[in-house]
């Protein structure tokens, strides 16, 4: 059987989110990667080719010197991959 997804709760953690986004780009980026790490941690331990793509995209504009650009993507990854569809959410 499924499982039940609240998704109220998804939605203010998602709000609080994109309340973040008005901070400095450094501390942004540190918690978007904790955010991934705890997801990461919790998943399968195997990632999607497009998920793989879009952390070496982030280490090449942390690598550049461009961390809001770094910031902005792992965030969306981060919120990608706690929507109650993702497998990884689960």
């Amino acid at each position: 059987m499924g499982a039940v997804l609240d998704l109220e709760a998804w939605r203010s953690r998602r709000q609080r989110v994109v309340l973040a986004a008005d901070q400095p780009p450094v501390p942004r980026l540190d918690a978007a990667v904790s955010r991934l790490e705890r997801l990461m941690r919790s998943g399968t331990g195997r990632i999607s080719a497009r998920v793989e793509a879009e952390l070496l995209a982030i280490t090449g504009a942390v690598s550049a010197g461009r961390t809001d650009e770094a910031a902005r993507r792992a965030e969306r990854l981060a919120e990608r991959l706690e929507h109650p569809s993702s497998l990884v959410a689960r």
